[in-house]
């Protein structure tokens, strides 16, 4: 009998490690089940790697980018403080005066090719830290706001299918405002309850709401009963994502559907929300009158590049532009001037918000 082509190993070897396609899992169950020789190569797998099982590991960390900023500063240090080093000696011996009776060990030809040498490794450190580690930074910030984006949409999904298909939504007086994030009080004064739902009943972890990019959120940790007491997420820097504006009626037709349904914070509202805004602790909202710059802004969590958006049909990814299927996510069309209490011109209209 012949053996198995590499082709065939290959995808024997990509269904036990379980990073090939659903094309070729299901191609390599087929010969498994009806190769002897498929099914000797997986028992062989098996075998020969099950006491990696035993083996306990550390999962990469999610301050892996901190680390190794971290490691090339002090390597940028040490390859500084050398380079010093040498030039100070090289001064020093230069300095001897004539005939002092002071004898080198080494020639100045010698010494100047080893400062050559250190330099253009200290040049090269810093000539890569500063754009490469800053980089390295937003893009697991990005990763790691996309992971988040990932469990609220699993969330998102097991509350659909225990609510008859209907997303999170409460019900919002006409003309009610939708900014007052962390109110507590019977009436919905807030964009984020409905959401805070799914936090409450338990399908949505409160730190997924935080993302790495924000320097000023704050992670809360609370038992079940605290959580239990609370309508709202406990305060504005206990979340750092902007929401689709829905009522009960429209919440079951944005399930599944090519539309957003959350994105990195809208950076429209950011100075009225911020400590110190026109919307800060206040009762009744400032008029905000949206300009040209406002217009352009990217959100504030990536440093206006861009943000990470999920749909309804639970993808996410990172979008350079804020306008997507020919709107504009972060206002209401028409709208000019916004008090809070603004909802969407229609159903077509996507406004996250706050």
């Amino acid at each position: 009998m012949n053996s198995l082509s590499k082709e065939e190993k290959d995808i024997i070897l990509d269904f036990y490690f379980r990073c090939g396609s659903a094309e070729r899992i299901n191609q390599a169950r087929d010969m498994i089940a009806s190769d002897p020789r498929a099914a000797d190569l997986y028992a062989s797998l098996e075998n020969s790697l099950k006491s990696l099982d035993s083996i306990k590991y550390e999962p990469c960390p999610d301050n892996l980018a901190e680390l190794t900023v971290a490691r090339l500063r002090m390597a940028a240090s040490s390859e500084q403080a050398r380079l010093e080093s040498l030039l100070a000696e090289e001064q020093r011996r230069t300095q001897q005066p004539i005939g002092s009776g002071v004898t080198t060990k080494r020639s100045f030809w010698h010494n100047i090719a080893e400062v050559a040498a250190v330099a253009a490794v200290f040049l090269v450190v810093i000539g890569v830290y500063f754009p490469a580690t800053s980089s390295m930074r937003q893009i697991a910030w990005r990763n790691k706001c996309s992971t988040n984006m990932a469990s609220v949409s699993a969330g998102l999904g097991g509350y659909a299918n225990d609510h008859n298909g209907a997303l999170p939504a409460v019900d919002m007086n006409p003309g009610s405002p939708w900014w007052k994030v962390g109110n507590q009080g019977k009436e919905n004064q807030s964009n984020t309850r409905h959401v805070w739902l799914l936090v409450k009943d338990g399908y949505v972890n409160l730190d997924d709401f935080i993302c790495p990019g924000r320097k000023d959120t704050q992670a809360n940790q609370f038992d079940t009963a605290k959580t239990a007491s609370l309508c709202d997420f406990p305060n504005r820097q206990a979340m750092s994502y902007s929401f689709k504006f829905m009522s009960n009626k429209t919440a079951k037709k944005n399930i599944g559907s090519k539309t957003v349904l959350l994105s990195d914070l809208n950076p429209v509202f950011e100075e009225a929300l911020s400590n110190g805004g026109l919307w800060y602790n206040t009762n009744n909202a400032a008029r905000i009158l949206i300009s040209e710059q406002l217009l352009k802004m990217m959100s504030t969590n990536h440093n206006n590049k861009g943000q990470n958006v999920l749909l309804g049909d639970g993808s996410s990814s990172f979008k350079k532009s804020r306008v997507m299927f020919g709107d504009d996510i972060f206002t209401v069309k028409g709208k000019s001037v916004y008090s809070g209490c603004e909802v969407p011109s229609d159903n077509q209209d996507i406004f996250l918000a706050p």
